[in-house]
């Protein structure tokens, strides 16, 4: 088990004990989006120019709003100068959240973004899949021309336009005439 599985596990425990999980995957979620779209601030954390103390300060008044318990693990990140790890923290957290919750997210790639009611289609069609409540992220890829390519629980389903054509080209190349 990583360093990150380990803290998200703990987070995870805590949250659960103290009945806050859903709070907690809230900000743990807004903690790495912050800390995603401002890299600088990874660089902050881990500079010996700024004080311990100070930097536990900086990290108190830019996540006040947060549950204690996600302010105080990136505090100890701090201390420990692993503040860059906590977007795994958040991932590995998101998936004990989901399995306990029986939640299965799936990526939907289509050439145009689809409508909500052909995402719904797929949806029910996973959920019977897969007997968990699916959470889709729709991407857009131009290269598949048309179609779909879904990714869950570990496998791909390639119904894209793309594979098609390079199934048959690849078809052609190895027939004998």
């Amino acid at each position: 088990m990583t360093g990150a599985a380990n803290y998200a596990e703990a987070l995870f425990s805590l949250s659960e004990e103290l009945r806050t999980t859903e709070a907690v995957l809230a900000d743990v979620k807004a903690a790495r989006d912050a800390l995603v779209s401002n890299p600088d601030y990874f660089k902050l954390t881990d500079t010996p120019a700024i004080g311990v103390p100070e930097k536990l300060k900086l990290i108190g008044d830019a996540f006040a709003s947060l549950d204690k318990t996600v302010v105080n693990l990136i505090s100890i990140l701090c201390e420990k100068h692993t503040v860059h790890i906590f977007p795994e923290i958040a991932k590995e957290f998101t998936a004990l959240y989901n399995e306990s919750r029986g939640i299965q997210q799936a990526e939907v790639t289509s050439a145009v973004a689809l409508s909500s009611k052909q995402l719904q289609k797929i949806r029910i069609k996973l959920e019977r899949m897969t007997g968990k409540t699916v959470i889709i992220n729709n991407k857009v890829d131009k290269s598949l021309l048309g179609g779909i390519r879904i990714a869950v629980m570990g496998k791909q389903l390639d119904g894209s336009l793309r594979s098609r054509l390079t199934a048959i080209e690849n078809g052609l190349k190895n027939t004998i005439v």
